[in-house]
């Protein structure tokens, strides 16, 4: 059984960081720091790129810094949908994942990522506020 970082470099994100490295020295399970890059046009994933590969990085090397197994997974695709499916092919029995700065609007227009986690995760869900 493994740990599942939602990791998108974000204060809330950054927190949930913090949570899941200890739950992962506690537990002495792998962590996997997972994001997802939501644009489908190439040009702008190569941008986000440079971006998402330096706070993923410093993610892993503050969990490695507390000697945690821990891996780093870049994917493209749906946020919501790619959290489950990972959760699912590296065996997670937890998810962290960040709550989001959004308005309560902006939730309901654009949708939630942690509320659909919740709502269809197979597994337990930590949200970190």
């Amino acid at each position: 059984m493994t740990v599942l970082l939602a990791y998108s470099g974000k204060p809330a994100a950054r927190r949930a960081l913090d949570f899941a490295i200890e739950y992962s020295r506690m537990s002495g399970k792998p962590l996997y720091i997972y994001t997802s890059i939501a644009s489908s046009k190439v040009a702008e994933q190569e941008e986000e790129m440079d971006k998402i590969k330096a706070y993923m990085k410093e993610a892993e090397d503050i969990a490695k810094s507390e000697n945690i197994e821990v891996y780093t997974v870049i994917e493209p695709g749906s946020v919501g949908e790619n959290i489950l499916s990972a959760s699912t092919r590296f065996e997670s029995d937890l998810i962290v994942i960040g709550k989001s700065d959004k308005t309560i609007l902006d939730r309901m227009v654009l949708g939630s990522v942690s509320q659909y986690v919740v709502n269809n995760a197979k597994c337990n869900v930590t949200i970190v506020h």
